[in-house]
Formats: structure tokens, C-alpha cells, sequence
């Protein structure tokens, strides 16, 4: 998405790669190395960060997803899990690829495959990891599309993952 294309207003809500979801609370002017600019001020449920309107970096913030977009990320929630693949440098590596990605649809399948991992098995520390803060990240996107509790929307996601099931083996190599 390039620069142009965004620009948010009071009330928006936003998700920011590293911040996670937050709402637009106005624009600030702000003093920096002398030299004033305008910010987006973004309130998070950790504090708030700042975002300059004249450069927005679409890799790293985005709107919150639509009502349908959220509906297709449940789906792959619902979805049958994909067996990981059994090197673990290999799933670290996914792990990370989703991570910087800032996908929702991506952070679904990541959190339903490593749920069905846990299912047939146990995760290791990295993925323990990324199973705790994906869980953050869909269910803050989740509450702020549907503009719910973050406990709801927490219910309505472990409702689908205790559905989840160790994925099936298939033959050849994984």
C-alpha cells in the first residue's frame, strides 16, 4: 500500500505491526529536532504512539480489517490444520516470515496450524512465543472490527480453537 493512499481520521482504528490495534485519537503537531510535524495520535491499550500523516508507512500500519476480511480470516481458523513441518528452523523461520508480514489472514493460519501442533504434540519456546502474541493480535483486531470487548472477542476465538484437532499425517516428508 503506498503512502498516498493512507490517511486516517479521529476514530479509526489502526493496526501497527509492532504497536498492535489502536484508535485514531487526532492529529497532533509536534515538535522534533526543531522542526514541527504533524502526528496521528494512536491510543493502544499499552499507551499510545505516534504516526506522521505525511509519511505513512504502509508496511507497518494499515487499517483494521473489514467485517468481511475478519470473516475470512475466521474461516481459515475453522479450517483443518496444516501439519508443520518437522525442522524446527523451518517453522521458526514461518514464524517470522508471518510476523513482519502483518497479516491477519496470515496470523489465522500460523495460530491454527501451531494450535493443531499443540494438539498432537507441544510447542517449543519460540513457539509458544508466537502462539501467545498471535492470539493478542487476532483477537485485538477481532474486538475492533466487531467493535467488541477484548474478552468477547478473546471467547469467540478460543471457542474456535478448542474445535481445533492434531492435523493429519500425510506421507513424504514434513
Amino acid at each position: 500500500m503506498s503512502e498516498e493512499e493512507l490517511s486516517f481520521s479521529k476514530g479509526d482504528w489502526v493496526s501497527h505491526l509492532h504497536h498492535g490495534v489502536g484508535q485514531v485519537e487526532g492529529i497532533e503537531k509536534k515538535s522534533l529536532g526543531g522542526e514541527i510535524q504533524e502526528y496521528y495520535k494512536v491510543q493502544t491499550r499499552n499507551g499510545e504512539y505516534w504516526i506522521p500523516t505525511d509519511k505513512i508507512d504502509g508496511d507497518r500500519i494499515r487499517p483494521v480489517v473489514s467485517d468481511k476480511l475478519l470473516q475470512k480470516a475466521i474461516s481459515i481458523l475453522e479450517s483443518p490444520p496444516e501439519l508443520m513441518d518437522s525442522k524446527h528452523t523451518v517453522r521458526k523461520n514461518r514464524i517470522n516470515q508471518v510476523t513482519t508480514d502483518g497479516n491477519l489472514e496470515g496470523f489465522c493460519a500460523l495460530m491454527r496450524d501451531l494450535h493443531g501442533k499443540r494438539a498432537a504434540d507441544k510447542l517449543n519456546t519460540t513457539e509458544q512465543r508466537a502462539h501467545s502474541r498471535l492470539k493478542k493480535k487476532i483477537v485485538a483486531e477481532w474486538a475492533a472490527t466487531r467493535e467488541i470487548s477484548t474478552q468477547d472477542a478473546n471467547k469467540e476465538l478460543n471457542k474456535i480453537l478448542r474445535r481445533i484437532k492434531p492435523p493429519e499425517k500425510r506421507s513424504g516428508k514434513k
